[in-house]
């Protein structure tokens, strides 16, 4: 863990100028107190019909950028705008690169595709998928004639994925194609019922390619069907994203906080805690602006984040290499989080005017790294090196940033009934928490990680302030654990003293043969949202579970007045939900009690302890109205033809379809 100098890439001619003056900024600003500048007013001072013509030329120019940019890799010297507006993945893993840039104003995204074909082939397709699948998926043929790529033609696929047919409404909208390369662009929604709109949320985009006929004049024709190893794939993605952000200082350092060969034990979970000493140059305060995960066993890594130990700087904490249910009551106190990962996520950069404060006067040098190992298969002889790369700043920021979590507590309080196609849980971040936590000027959240276990499908954070419901924090209908990226929020919203956050994650139990709980292990399930806010409080923890009166009045009424004589009134949680017969009206029970009973508050300090002023157990819930989302506001005419929807699909007792 010896701090190392980073080699940092040279900052074009044009940044110079702007990185004095905002060092010269910094300098002014450390010995202020943090807080946030007022809300930014709308711009009056450039006349109406300069503001009309610079928008109206921003899409073109997005497009001339891109046709420039796109055939030739990024590098320290390119384009300050392509740097951060355009993103890239191979879709093969290999060669088949997709670039996109995202153009809010138009509400439409760019894409181009390099090495996506050859004169072999006939035909490539790109499309959108719900959850992965090939049915009901939104797809864009691109055939060859004549040797060139210069056909393209807009289709859906059957609700049983085997045909392909012809889409009414063409929205495929191509301004370059030849025999190496195409490009094309798409609306976010294009108020075509046959289309899937394009979300900040998770996206599956498939694609295939091919040598045989297609027959794309027809209405419709057989999906062709695709084995061979790079001719077909699936890519997750999060395609309307926030521009990338770079790291305008050069004095960076660079750390590394690993385990140090952990044994794999060979059971289903563990989770396995490594706590160890920071080396002296956090003598200094110092401003992490970046970390990278540093997975040493893909498939066993399910989730890992480092600890910070809050204590007294002098306080000596036990070094420990072990199970973490056997860890020393000392090193209870690591429990601030300074960086996290889970499966699917990559690097995370923070914004220019934020970094997560380590070191200096008052910091204690112990950090706790703490892994889940997911090993169902129970290999044994494994030992893992995983951890985190960290980039340090020596110049400091303008704010602090912090992470807080959001959600529910991990409790077999809460369970979910079997056999359900999204059954909700939410957890509450009350108004009276935010009330005694946050600054008079809040705090801006800037990032945000869902995650769930094996059975999240969806997960959403809605923002309260009194009766008023604004913006969503973040949202995805489409959430994988396979892809819980740290992401980037586009909108970055400002939660104000006496607001509300309400996390809620939906679960899918069909085929399960009983009750799912809440708790640690991977087969039990979670509901959480990490958020990266700015400037830091000291709110570690803002989550929920139904008060222990509730739970109790609950098993009480099961047991009496539903027969359900398999309960014992003083016998475990876990073991009362499991011998419940889930009739839906006994499924309706349960969710009505979570959505309406008090709570059990964790309003929490980093170092555990919930905030004084008032008695966090029986709070009342926040009150959340149920609304079915009603999509294609703004669309004229939408769907003259009455025809179902690719996006209409299963709904659960809610009325809210998912998918």
């Amino acid at each position: 863990m010896s701090l190392q100098p980073s080699v940092q890439s040279a900052k074009c001619p044009m940044d110079v100028g702007a990185g004095q003056q905002h060092k010269e900024k910094q300098q002014q600003s450390q010995s202020q107190p943090q807080s946030l500048p007022p809300q930014p007013q709308s711009p009056q001072q450039k006349p109406a019909q300069r503001q009309r013509r610079s928008m109206q030329l921003l899409p073109v120019m997005l497009m001339l950028l891109l046709l420039t940019l796109l055939t030739r890799p990024l590098s320290v010297h390119s384009n300050r705008l392509s740097d951060t507006k355009l993103h890239e993945i191979f879709l093969d893993d290999k060669e088949i690169k997709l670039s996109w840039m995202v153009d809010w104003y138009k509400q439409e995204v760019l894409f181009h595709l390099q090495n996506a074909f050859n004169e072999q082939h006939r035909w490539f397709y790109l499309g959108f998928s719900k959850r992965g699948g090939l049915a009901d998926a939104d797809i864009c043929f691109f055939e060859n004639q004549n040797g060139f790529f210069n056909v393209v033609t807009d289709t859906y696929t059957s609700p049983d994925g085997h045909w392909v047919r012809k889409d009414y409404q063409q929205d495929c909208e191509v301004f370059k194609m030849d025999e190496f390369t195409l490009a094309f662009k798409r609306k976010f929604d294009t108020c075509d019922p046959l289309d899937l709109r394009l979300h900040e949320g998770t996206m599956y985009v498939v694609w295939a390619r091919g040598e045989s006929e297609l027959a794309l004049e027809d209405h419709q024709f057989a999906l062709p069907n695709v084995t061979a190893p790079h001719e077909a794939g699936l890519k997750m993605l999060q395609l309307l994203r926030a521009d990338k952000i770079l790291i305008p200082e050069t004095d960076l350092a660079q750390i590394e906080i690993t385990l140090e060969q952990a044994p794999v034990p060979s059971q289903e979970t563990t989770y396995w805690c490594h706590v160890q000493r920071l080396d002296d140059f956090v003598k200094n305060r110092m401003h992490i602006v970046q970390f990278e995960p540093i997975i040493k066993s893909p498939g066993i890594v399910h989730h890992m984040e480092i600890f910070h130990c809050e204590t007294d700087e002098h306080a000596e904490i036990p070094l420990y290499n072990g199970d973490c249910e056997q860890l020393p009551p000392a090193a209870k106190v690591c429990s601030k989080v300074m960086a996290l990962w889970a499966m699917g996520a990559s690097t995370f950069t923070y914004p220019p005017e934020a970094g997560l404060p380590i070191g200096g006067s008052g910091f204690n040098p112990y950090v706790r790294l703490e892994v889940h190992f997911n090993n169902p298969e129970l290999l044994e002889g494994l030992m893992d090196n995983s951890g985190f790369r960290i980039k340090l700043s020596k110049t400091l920021r303008q704010y602090d940033a912090g992470v807080m979590e959001l959600g529910l507590e991990y409790t077999d309080k809460m369970a979910i009934p079997p056999g359900q196609t999204a059954f909700p849980l939410s957890g509450y971040c009350v108004a009276d928490c935010t009330r005694a936590a946050l600054p008079k000027t809040g705090i801006i959240i800037f990032g945000s990680q869902l995650h769930t276990h094996l059975r999240g499908v969806r997960i959403l954070t809605r923002h309260f302030r009194g009766e008023q419901e604004l913006r969503e924090i973040n949202r995805d209908d489409y959430y994988s654990h396979h892809f819980q990226e740290m992401r980037t929020l586009h909108y970055k919203p400002r939660v104000l003293p006496g607001d509300a956050l309400v996390t809620t994650c939906y679960y899918n139990t069909l085929g399960t043969a009983n009750v799912t709980l809440g708790g640690f292990s991977i087969s039990d399930e979670m509901c959480v949202n990490y958020i990266h806010y700015y400037p830091a409080t000291k709110l570690e923890v803002c989550k929920s579970s139904v008060s222990e009166e509730t739970l109790e009045d609950y098993f009480i009424y099961m047991k009496r007045k539903e027969h359900q004589h398999g309960i014992h009134l003083n016998g475990a949680r876990s073991a009362n939900y499991r011998t419940i017969e889930w009739t839906q009206p006994h499924v309706d029970q349960l969710y009505t009690m979570y959505i309406q009973e008090p709570l059990s508050m964790q309003c929490n300090r980093s170092d555990g302890q919930r905030f004084e002023g008032r008695n966090w157990e029986g709070v009342p819930p926040t009150p959340v109205q149920i609304k079915i989302p009603i999509h294609r506001k703004l669309c004229p005419n939408y769907n003259p033809l009455w025809l179902k929807p690719l996006e209409k699909g299963d709904c659960d007792l809610l009325g809210e379809c998912i998918y």
